[in-house]
Parts: C-alpha cells; structure tokens; sequence
C-alpha cells in the first residue's frame, strides 16, 4: 500500500510500518548508537496502485473478460512503474536529508546512513531492544511510524532496513534429521557439501511391501515400515499422469538462497539411476547474484539439499518442463525479494516454486510484506503464479517442538499473503502397482518403542502436544482480511476463529489452499552430493520430505495443467477456488478409512543422522494428528481445497 493519510507535523505522512513487533514501547532500553551506520531501502509505490490492483483483480478473473489478458515487464513499468520524476523526487529529498543513495530501480531507492541522519530522514527515533533468541544483546528499530514529507508521499511504498534484527528465511525441508553445515565458511564464499543425512532401514518400497511383524501391533494390527522414498514413475502414477503430461513448453522457476556446486552432475545421476530422461541442454538455467552473502548465519550448504528437492520433484511431474533456478544472494529477505524481483522484472518463468518463509507477523514489518507483495502483483499483472510452502510445523504451536517466535500460533509469511497459493501437505500412500491409494493431512505424531521392545510409549495416536513431530503450516491470518475468492468456500470456523481458538469478529485469509504429498515418511527419493564422516564427498540418496516438497510438486503439476490449456496461470488461485468441490480435487481428510481406522508407520532413525554406527531409536509415527489443524470434508486449514485430483488437468479448458 502507498502512503497512509496521516498528516502530522510539517506536512508529513505516516507510511507502511517499519516496526517489527518485537519493537515494543515498554521493552525499550533507551536511543541507538546515533552513529550507528545502516542501510535502507525506500520502495517505490509506482504511478497508480489503485489501477494495479484492478488490473490484477481483472487478469486473473476466470469470469473477467480481461482474464489472461496479460503485460510484458515493459509495458508494466510503463503503465504502473514509477515515473521517472518520482524516483528523481525521491533520491533528492534522501539526498537531501543527509543520506547517501547508494543505487535505485524500479522497485526501489536504497541509502546509507548513521542512525542519526535516518531519524531527521524518516521522523523516527530509533531506540534500542532486547533479543528475545540471544540473552544481553539488543537490536535497533524505529520506536513509532516512519514518516516522508507529504510531497512525495504518493511515491513511496515503504522503508526497510531500519532496524537490525533478524531478516533471515529458512528453508522447509522435514528430514527428521538435521541437514547440517560440514565447515565453517567465509560470508562471500560457498561452502563445498552439508554433512550427510543417512535412513536407517528396514523401509518399503510402496506403502505395506516391509510389515514391521518383529515389532509391536500398531492401531489393534502389524505395522508397516516406513517407505524409501517415492521414485519418479511413482509420483507421476499416483497423480494420474499419462506419458503425454510432461509440463513441455512450460518453464518453473525455483528461487532458493545458494547454488549447489553440483547440481547438474546429480540431477544427471539421479535420472541414470531411476531409468528417466535427463535434463537437456538448455533446459535447466541459473540466475545467479553477482556476490554471495551471509553464508554463515544462513546455513550455506543446508540450501543445497533445498534445491536438490525442488529440482527433483519439478522434473519428476513434469520431465520436459524448462527450470529457472534463481539464487538469492543469502537467505536474507532483501536478497530474496531480489531474486523474485529478477523474475517479474525478466519473465523467467511463469510458475514460480519457493520452499521458504518466516513467520507472518513477530519478525516481518509491514513495509517488507508490502515491497514481496508489489512483487506479486507485478506478477500476476504479467502472468506468473507464485507458489509458496506453507510451513513444517502445523499451525507452530509453541507447546510443541516448533521454533518459538511468538507466545501462540501463527501462520506464515509469505504464504499468509492474498496474492501467492500456499500449498499445504499430505501423507500419500501409493501401492504396488503405483496407485494412490489414499491421502491424509500430514500431521504426525511418535510414539517411542519400550526399552524393552514390547509396546509403545504413548499408544500411538495420542500425547500431543509432546509427541507432535511435524506437519502442513495451515492456520487464520491475523493481517491479512479474507480474500474473495475464500468466500462462500472457507467456513466461518476456520476464518473468524485463530488456531489459538480466539475469535475474530471479521473473517481473515486462511493458508493452505491446495496440497501435495509433505509427510517425511511418504516423501521423494532425491540424491545429492554429501560430506561423510569419512571425509569423502558422494553422491548419495535419501528420503525428504515437507511442504518444501509440496511445493515443486504443485508446481510441475501447474506446468503440466498449462500445458494442456495452451496458457498461464498467472495468479492461479481465483481459478483455483473456482473447482472448489468439483472433481479436479481430492478431498482429503485425516481419517480417509473411516473415524476408528488409524494410519501410520514404523520407522527407525539414527540418533546422528550422519553416523550408521550411532544408536537407533525406533517410533510409531500416526498420520494425521495434530490438536490445532485438521484436514476435514471440504476445505481445511492442512490442506486447502484438497490434492489435485483425476480431473485436475483439464478442469481449466484445453489448448485452443
């Protein structure tokens, strides 16, 4: 959004909030270091937003007769980029305030400056305030609104960078073992491979081959071991591919933090192994920064795994579909916003696939959630869907295992944003001949076997929130109003009501909206080039889950669909929600064998997973499990409208 009008004094206007949330007035420990040197970045709100969001209210229409009617990048910047003279305007009152430009495009005007000169700048102060993550160490930001002189209020958008606390992203990947970084590392240098991620087995090739008879019953019957990891064949035959659904024509484009070293050469053996096509000349490219950074705090190689699986899982549904890798700088969210901003501004691709996010609200300001979504809009004004992994953690209930942001539940950012599809996940059973055979909501639950190997400890399927592992991201913003295409299809129970069970007296965007398969122990068999504790590098293959899998997995399925209609998306959910109860989705539930039939797997896990020789720890893990987040009849908040179905890809018409 540009400029709030809220004129204060010496004719100035209140922008988009700058303030994280952890900037609290009553936390305050006093000014920053006013010489305190930082960098900013003022975005630019364009010539005319009100027009934009029209245009892509319009575009993406499926009952507009400007449906699919899109722009060029350039006739975007002529029609809603910012004018010359307001990108002039803007440098010089920076300039003039004190501040140094340090560069500028379309998107923004960035600065450098102390702390000091940033106030007079914006009509800030900028106090300082306790790290809740780091005992004794502060971070600064802004203590009220951040404000621009009313002149060129209408040109500005929002200001980052203000304050220092923690901008980073982190990748979605649920291994159930850690991916670790094998060395320390320069910032600007990438590292050589993460330490190795080993299963411990026995494990099963299709859902129920390996019954685990030696272990005690699960659920009143035998378990059944958990799976190896689905192969390509698998995948294209459990969402109902026939062999002339390759995504050809179509181009994916994966944004991640990093670029492994080694990509191509195991993509290359990865498909040697698994008897399908590999990667043509010119069909996979890198975007890549013109420097790295942040390596360290990042997690540097970690990203490799990352890419591996978003490349992987985007070949295997559609095999002929081109890939744009497009590496952000760090897992930084300017870096990021960079990476998507060479998207939109190129046209790439026209499906963009990220396995990423940061909570909606305690670490990202309004300002920074405004500048990705002028991202998506320029997107979905030129035809390009973003496609967003809605999270790892269910609805991040801080009485689990979830990483603690906030004092309760909350959604992520930015699948929680209006303009992306976040794609939730499932647990996907595929048999022997290479059918699905059902589908829940992912949500596991683990129950330990006895040291005795007699029972488990809890009965499996009970003892949340201490035995939650891991699950869909799904829950109610409390940002974001509910968008139009959610109306008349998202319960009131789900969008007047946060997962905390407080009610809302409006009704909010809820997240997911479709789904893919998630769950660790049904997920993709993917191989990628890995340090052991031998010292080596090798490649290696293992099994990887999370909506970080979901996500490419929705995206080769997206490129598949436009290839059958003969064109793009562009922001795909108006026409999504349109097949909302129809057959192009599965509707899936947690119990798809009825309320008394549980389902699950056995599984056994070294306690290093980078060491075969370390002791096993054996569980019962259920599916479907999680006290905030169900996946019920009709929509839900773990896996949207449901899992492409048998009539997906000719639900949105065919190639004219």
């Amino acid at each position: 959004m540009p400029a709030v009008a809220d004129v204060g004094a010496d004719d100035r206007v209140a922008v988009a909030d700058a303030r994280p949330a952890w900037a609290v007035a009553s936390a305050a420990r006093g000014h920053a270091d006013s010489g305190t040197r930082l960098n900013a970045r003022v975005y630019l709100a364009g010539r005319d937003p009100r027009g934009l969001n029209a245009f892509v209210a319009s575009v993406s229409d499926p009952k507009s007769r400007a449906y699919r009617h899109f722009l060029t990048p350039a006739q975007y910047r002529a029609r809603f980029g910012p004018t010359d003279a307001q990108t002039t305007a803007v440098r010089s009152w920076l300039e003039s305030a004190g501040l140094t430009v340090t560069g500028s495009n379309q998107h923004y005007v960035s600065v450098r400056g102390s702390v000091a000169q940033a106030e007079k700048a914006f009509g800030t102060t900028i106090d300082d305030y306790p790290d809740a993550t780091a005992k004794g160490a502060t971070h600064y930001a802004p203590a009220g609104r951040v404000t621009v002189p009313a002149s060129i209020s209408s040109a500005v958008l929002g200001v980052t960078g203000l304050d220092n606390g923690s901008h980073r992203t982190r990748p979605l990947v649920a291994n159930d073992g850690a991916v670790r970084n094998s060395a320390t590392q320069r910032d600007d240098t990438l590292p050589g491979p993460p330490s190795a991620v080993l299963r411990a087995g026995p494990c099963s090739a299709y859902y129920g081959q390996n019954p685990a008879k030696d272990k005690p019953p699960t659920y009143g019957r035998t378990g059944v071991w958990t799976n190896c990891g689905y192969t390509p064949q698998q995948f294209r035959s459990a969402y109902r591919l026939s062999n002339d659904l390759t995504g050809a024509g179509q181009t994916v484009a994966i944004v991640d933090a990093y670029a492994s070293p080694t990509i191509e050469s195991d993509i290359s053996t990865f498909t040697k192994n698994h008897g399908v096509a590999n990667l043509k000349p010119g069909q996979f490219t890198q975007s890549l920064p013109s420097a790295w950074n942040s390596v360290s705090e990042c997690g540097g190689n970690s990203w490799y795994v990352e890419e591996s699986i978003d490349v992987t899982a985007v070949h295997d549904i559609a095999p002929d579909a081109k890939i744009a890798y497009v590496a952000a700088a760090s897992c930084n969210v300017e870096d990021e916003q960079e990476a998507l901003s060479r998207i939109v501004d190129n046209k790439l691709a026209t499906i963009v696939t990220n396995s990423w996010n940061r909570d909606e609200e305690s670490h990202t300001s309004q300002a920074e959630r405004d500048a990705f979504e002028q991202i998506f809009k320029q997107g979905a004004a030129e035809g390009i869907g973003f496609y967003f992994s809605s999270g790892d953690c269910g609805a991040d209930d801080p009485n689990t295992g979830c990483p603690v942001y906030t004092d309760g539940p909350y959604t992520e950012f930015p699948p929680s944003d209006p303009y992306v599809t976040a794609v939730g996940g499932t647990s996907l059973a595929v048999g022997s001949d290479g059918r699905q055979l059902w589908q829940t909501g992912w949500n596991n639950v683990a129950s330990n076997l006895t040291p005795d190997g007699t029972a488990w400890t809890p009965e499996p399927g009970t003892g949340y929130p201490s035995t939650y592992l891991s699950g869909a991201g799904g829950g109610t913003s409390v940002l974001y109003p509910q968008p139009s295409y959610q109306a008349n299809v998202v319960p009131e129970s789900l969008s007047k009501t946060l997962p905390n069970g407080k009610p809302l007296t409006s009704p909010m965007r809820v997240v997911p909206d479709v789904a893919a398969d998630a769950d660790n122990n049904t997920g993709i068999l993917a191989g990628s080039t890995q340090h052991f504790p031998d010292g080596t590098d090798r490649y290696h293959e293992t099994r990887w889950g999370g909506t970080s899998l979901a996500a490419p997995l929705f995206a080769g399925i997206q490129a598949v669909t436009q290839q059958v209609i003969g064109a793009p998306f562009g922001f795909a959910n108006p026409a999504i929600y349109a097949q909302h109860g129809t057959a192009a989705f599965d509707d899936v539930t947690d119990t798809p064998g009825g309320p008394n039939l549980l389902l699950g797997v056995v599984r056994n896990d070294y306690t290093n997973p980078s060491d075969p020789n370390s002791p096993l720890i054996t569980r019962a893990q259920t599916f479907g499990h999680n006290g905030l987040t169900h996946a019920t009849t009709g929509y839900d908040n773990v896996t949207g409208l449901g899992s492409p179905g048998a009539k997906y890809f000719t639900a949105y018409g065919s190639r004219p």
